[in-house]
């Protein structure tokens, strides 16, 4: 558990610079609001098609730690080229085709955290915490390093970490493969699936402006007069918060199931972005970003368990990809250019404020079908195909 815990800490250690500080980075260059979300959203729409691919290409290999170091190593050398653009036109290209292969080590690297934790009996909320400690102290780490050296050697901080990461992944073990080989026509199972596509509209709902967040509030931060260093503290108390949430999580999930969970998690992102909506100094938006504890780790590991549960594990790769096209890809296009756009003409506050309502929407649609399909929701999709399930939490 320690070599999986320990990669996992170092991998979203490189996140945190790409994901929080990359607005910036691009803004000192000259974009504006409108470019920088427009940017965001071609990685998430190349994702769209990477993410599936290479979960795809897992299954069928019956291997996630290979494909996982190609897409790393690959990762690392794109990356060299887009943080040596300095066009728009230039930074879009290289942003999407180091999207096209780090897109893939998420779903991926979910994947291995949830077999690892079904096959020796361990929670995957108390893996998957690792990579909330090393994003958090990462962002706070590099937000004093920033302002104090400045936002343009980001290059060199992402190429070591990713590198650390990299060297990490090569001691963890590779997840066991299943007996039985994906092909395409389980593919076209799994995706005819009304609960399986219905699921994953509601993760869309969710996502929407869960991901706007993420790509547009160092702007949000900036715009009310931030430091660098601010931005890191309010990563720091968004992800260091989620230690105790994901740790005591599969408690929670064994009393009300992952379904119910999920509907907590929709009615406490509605409360969270109508505060965003109101705040008007930066003080406020980092007080508020504890509210990630909560709502982030009961949506994320509901939903991850909820599709290891009902999906096939000799499609799990594929099934966890489709959660993570949805949540980054499409959730992350909208999210992104949407939220530039409406931050760049009507401004930050508007842009939380519809995204409250996105998740309003969705809390209402997610108790609307636990009511109508309560003693259905957890059974195998496919049930002839289905693997034995072990309880993750």
């Amino acid at each position: 558990m320690f070599r999986v815990s320990l990669y996992i800490y170092l991998l979203f250690s490189s996140f945190s610079m790409i994901v929080f500080f990359l607005p910036l980075y691009l803004q000192q260059k000259g974009l504006d609001s409108g470019q920088i979300g427009t940017i965001i959203a071609g990685g998430a729409l190349i994702s769209m098609f990477s993410q599936p691919f290479w979960g795809f290409v897992s299954d069928k290999r019956k291997t996630v730690k290979h494909i996982l170091l190609l897409l790393m190593i690959c990762s690392l050398f794109v990356s060299m080229g887009l943080f040596s653009m300095n066009t728009f036109l230039t930074i879009m290209i290289f942003y999407i085709a180091f999207m096209f292969f780090k897109s893939g080590v998420i779903p991926l690297t979910e994947t291995l955290c949830v077999t690892y934790a079904q096959d020796h009996n361990k929670e995957y909320g108390r893996i998957r915490l690792w990579g909330e400690i090393g994003v958090g102290v990462t962002a706070l780490l590099l937000g004093i390093l920033m302002e104090r050296f400045g936002i343009d050697y980001i290059w060199m901080m992402y190429t070591i970490s990713l590198s650390v990461a990299i060297i990490a992944a090569l001691v963890i073990k590779d997840t066991k493969a299943t007996a039985k080989p994906i092909n395409l026509p389980d593919l076209g199972k799994l995706f005819s699936q009304p609960r399986f596509i219905w699921f994953l509209t509601l993760v869309l709902i969710i996502a929407i402006p869960h991901r706007m967040n993420d790509s547009m509030l160092a702007l949000f931060l900036s715009d009310l007069g931030a430091t660098e260093s601010q931005l890191g503290t309010a990563w720091l108390v968004a992800t260091l918060s989620t230690v105790p949430t994901l740790f005591l999580i599969g408690k929670v999930i064994k009393k009300w199931n992952e379904f119910s969970v999920f509907i907590i998690a929709a009615i406490l992102y509605t409360g969270r972005w109508i505060i965003y909506s109101l705040a008007d100094s930066p003080n406020v938006l980092i007080v508020s970003q504890a509210l990630h504890s909560i709502t982030f780790p009961l949506f994320l590991v509901a939903s991850i368990q909820y599709l290891s549960t009902i999906v096939p594990r000799h499609m799990r790769a594929t099934g966890l990809a489709a959660f993570s096209v949805t949540f980054g890809g499409i959730g992350g296009i909208i999210g992104s250019a949407g939220g530039g756009f409406i931050i760049e003409y009507y401004g930050p506050n508007w842009a939380y404020g519809i995204g409250s309502i996105f998740a309003l929407v969705g809390a209402i649609a997610a108790i609307a079908t636990y009511i109508m399909n309560r003693n259905k929701l957890l059974e195998p999709i496919i049930d002839d195909e289905a693997d034995e399930v072990k309880e993750v939490g």
